[in-house]
Formats: structure tokens, C-alpha cells, sequence
């Protein structure tokens, strides 16, 4: 049987750290004045980071569903728990949204250059944003409450 405690943690670092990647990219090709939606090496590693990151969300959702299921079914407090799923939820959801619009523009050759490319960019930070806020929960659920690495505190 799979233990999910094991599974999430490692499946939940890796699209961070795809998200942070890719924003920074996303960052650096715009600092350029370049196209975000131009077939370069540079644009294009920025958007497949960020997809990368997205797939990876998804999964991350789908264990951590899992994992918070059995949270609760050992006694940890739900709420906590719930916030920290609703944080990862809309972090997913943005990532999917800023995934859809960023893989159209670069498949139909939509330019993402100077305003257009910003205003990506900075959908991308408030998704960072809040993804930020969702690890410091996640943080807090193991650290502070120990979950699924500690026994239940009475």
C-alpha cells in the first residue's frame, strides 16, 4: 500500500520550485524586452517550467486530498488542514489559468511582449504570491501540528 505521508511531501516541493523558476524566468525574459510568446530558447523554457509546475500541482492536489483525508481520520483539527487545501487550490487555479493563457499566445504566435508581457508576469507573482502562503501553512501543519509525522496530541 502506498503511504501518502511519504508520497506528498516530495510530490508538493517540486512545483514550487517549478513556479518560482518559471516567474523568474518569466522575469528575466521580459527585463530583456523580449516576447514571452516568441519561440526562443529562453521564453520557451520560462513556459515550460511554468506547465511543468502546473502538472506537478495538479498531483500535488490530488495527493495532498489524500493526504489531508488522513489527517483528519488520525484526529488532526481539520480547519488548518482545510486552509491549507483552499491555499493549494487557488495556487493550482492560477497556475492552470496563467498555463492556459501563456501555451495559447505560444501556439497561436500571440505576442506577449511590453505591456501584455508584464501583466503576465505579474499574474504569475500574485500566484507566487500566494503559493508562498500556502507552504507557509503547509509548514505550520507539520511543524506546529505535526501532521502525519507526529502521534495525535490529546
Amino acid at each position: 500500500m502506498i503511504n501518502i505521508a511519504h508520497i506528498h511531501p516530495m510530490v508538493v516541493h517540486f512545483p514550487i520550485v517549478l513556479f518560482l523558476f518559471g516567474v523568474a524566468l518569466m522575469f528575466i525574459v521580459m527585463v530583456r524586452g523580449g516576447d514571452l510568446a516568441e519561440h526562443t530558447h529562453l521564453a520557451q523554457t520560462a513556459l515550460v517550467t511554468v506547465l511543468l509546475g502546473t502538472l506537478g500541482a495538479v498531483a500535488a492536489a490530488v495527493f495532498g486530498d489524500m493526504a489531508l483525508d488522513k489527517a483528519v481520520d488520525l484526529g488532526f483539527p481539520k480547519k488548518p488542514l482545510e486552509e491549507h487545501a483552499g491555499l493549494g487550490m487557488t495556487t493550482m487555479s492560477l497556475f492552470i489559468l496563467l498555463s492556459a493563457v501563456y501555451l495559447f499566445a505560444w501556439w497561436r504566435r500571440i505576442s506577449l511582449a511590453g505591456a501584455k508581457g508584464w501583466a503576465m508576469f505579474a499574474f504569475g507573482l500574485i500566484g507566487v504570491a500566494v503559493l508562498i502562503a500556502a507552504a507557509y501553512h503547509g509548514g505550520d501543519l507539520v511543524y506546529q501540528l505535526g501532521v502525519n509525522v507526529a502521534r495525535v496530541k490529546p
